[in-house]
């Protein structure tokens, strides 16, 4: 009998560990929104971009090969489509196609591609609209049409914003 009552309270505070729920595993979405690299100034309204822009492609490339890339979106425009195209081939990834004036694409993008990190190629008016759309606050303004050098990281945990910081390369 006396083997039991010891036994008991072992019993008891030993089952109190296993009967506490885990922590759920934490969902993180990311979203990087960059602007397209330099363009060419041909005239045009759909300019390739420009040697310069090209490096700063590889650049982006290798300033962001530490992340795992799930999906890349760009406007239908060669500048923003060239710009992720060193990161679509040096991960066998497609470029996926969105209308800059899409009012609903970064809500939609939170939806769709949750627990995914994504990047978004955009203009110097859409890529702040994006972000302040994700992060729904007015902070960010139109990017000088002369800066081609932002990247912004959205980072969201369990459908909850996160972190949001900018970042010039």
């Amino acid at each position: 009998m006396k083997k039991n009552i010891l036994l008991l309270p072992i019993l008891f505070f030993s089952s109190l560990g296993f009967s506490q729920k885990k922590p759920a595993e934490e969902l993180i979405t990311r979203i990087i929104v960059v602007r397209h690299a330099e363009k060419e100034e041909d005239g045009t309204k759909n300019p390739s971009i420009s040697e310069a822009g090209k490096a700063r492609a590889e650049r982006l490339n290798k300033t962001l090969k530490e992340f795992t890339i799930d999906k890349l979106y760009s406007t239908p425009f060669a500048r923003t489509m060239q710009t992720l195209q060193p990161i679509a081939s040096s991960r066998n990834l497609e470029i996926n196609n969105y209308h800059p004036s899409d009012e609903n694409f970064a809500a939609n993008l939170l939806q769709n591609e949750k627990g995914k990190t994504v990047i978004v190629a955009g203009h110097s008016n859409t890529c702040p609209e994006i972000v302040n759309t994700l992060i729904n606050s007015s902070k960010y303004k139109d990017v000088d049409e002369d800066d081609y050098g932002k990247i912004w990281i959205v980072t969201f945990k369990n459908d909850k914003l996160s972190d949001c910081i900018l970042l010039n390369y």
